[in-house]
């Protein structure tokens, strides 16, 4: 299965697969980009496909924000978690968001995806606008305060 190509600014409504969106969005900002990722779940194959597209695709750091209820229930996965992570944080957010930054590149996208190996329909919105992304940017901050972080 074909993913379609990110059309910026834009929204989406198609058959995806959010690791493939990620891959396609770290492409625009070029090596050396961190990732902030929100998702209110995870699985094992997509955490084992984001530690290879860190490699592959020289990513410098990764922030992996998901949901406190979740992984209160699926606690095994954590030591997993911070060996693909840089940072990582239990919210209560039921957000999922993908911002992909360089020196001189931002994308991001907000998704109905969760980070999983499933495609389905899914809708998404993505931007490079660097108005949208500051407020993203700012919204980014004002959860990761009120979050707990994973290691402290």
């Amino acid at each position: 299965m074909t993913d379609e190509p990110i059309i910026i600014p834009g929204v989406r409504v198609c058959r995806q697969n959010s690791m493939n969106i990620l891959r396609q969005i770290v492409g625009m900002t070029g090596p050396g980009s961190s990732l902030t990722i929100f998702s209110y779940s995870v699985t094992d194959g997509w955490l084992r496909q984001l530690l290879k597209l860190r490699n592959e695709m020289d990513v410098r750091h990764i922030t992996l924000v998901l949901d406190n209820d979740v992984m209160v229930r699926h606690r095994e996965k954590l030591m997993q978690i911070e060996r693909v992570a840089d940072e990582s944080y239990l919210t209560d957010s039921h957000a999922k968001l993908y911002l992909s930054e360089s020196n001189c590149n931002a994308v991001a996208v907000i998704t109905s995806a969760n980070a999983t190996n499933n495609y389905r329909n899914e809708c998404y919105y993505a931007t490079d606008r660097p108005e949208e992304i500051g407020q993203i940017r700012a919204d980014v901050r004002t959860i990761l305060e009120q979050s707990f972080r994973i290691g402290d």
